[in-house]
């Protein structure tokens, strides 16, 4: 094993986004006349792209929702990131650790790039990772599927087998492991932390944990 570089996802892994993501979809989708809890749409669809979900509700409910929904969630979170978005405890210190290793560090999000750029700027952590940064705006497919991974690994001019990935969600541990890469499942953010690690790992993630504190230590066993 040779591990020369860490994709992290964003939601969920460095800022916890995903309560704000989950209100942001239920306020834009009741005004669009579907009704959804938030604990639905994040049992659902955590960790799927926004026009993955609306192409999902659109068939389910046999209707055609407005165009400019993205647009609304992207303007809605914008305003919610700036007064409320708050960084997954102990990341900082994580992602120092990791630096210090000599490892190089990206992030691979289903997110648009935007918005993953406002998250990094607003929260101090841009500087470790500058324009490291791929989306589902980058490939013909975001998460479930592979690309997302195999790009990130290829920008960092490595292949996916000497990459290391931090994944919170189902479809971004699967992502990950079909891509070859060597995957870590993040529970932190979860609320049945337990049950939550038992399905990543059902899907191959090598190892689970909770609190980043312990990522450096895991990290280095992969280095080793």
């Amino acid at each position: 094993m040779s591990i020369s570089h860490i994709i992290f996802d964003c939601d969920g892994v460095l800022v916890d986004s995903e309560p704000l993501s989950m209100r942001a979809d239920v306020e834009i989708l009741t005004r669009a006349g579907i009704k959804i809890t938030e604990a639905e749409a994040h049992r659902r669809f955590v960790g799927t792209t926004f026009q993955d979900m609306i192409k999902a509700l659109e068939k389910e409910h046999g209707t055609k929702l407005p165009e400019n929904l993205s647009d609304l969630k992207n303007a809605r979170m914008n305003e919610m990131y700036r007064t409320e978005l708050k960084l997954v405890r102990g990341v900082r210190d994580a992602l120092e650790d990791i630096r210090n290793m000599g490892l190089s560090m990206s992030i691979a999000s289903n997110g648009p790039k935007d918005r993953v750029k406002l998250a990094l700027q607003l929260t101090g952590l841009l500087p470790y990772f500058k324009n490291a940064i791929v989306t589902y705006e980058d490939v013909p497919q975001g998460k479930p599927a592979p690309d997302m991974y195999l790009l990130a690994a290829k920008n960092a001019g490595t292949k996916a087998d000497n990459c290391l990935v931090v994944e919170d969600s189902i479809s971004g541990v699967t992502a990950a492991v079909d891509a070859g890469c060597w995957t870590l499942g993040f529970t932190g953010t979860y609320e049945d932390q337990q049950s939550h690690g038992t399905k990543l790992k059902d899907i191959g993630a090598e190892a689970i944990f909770s609190k980043m504190v312990d990522l450096a230590a895991l990290v280095e066993t992969f280095v080793r």
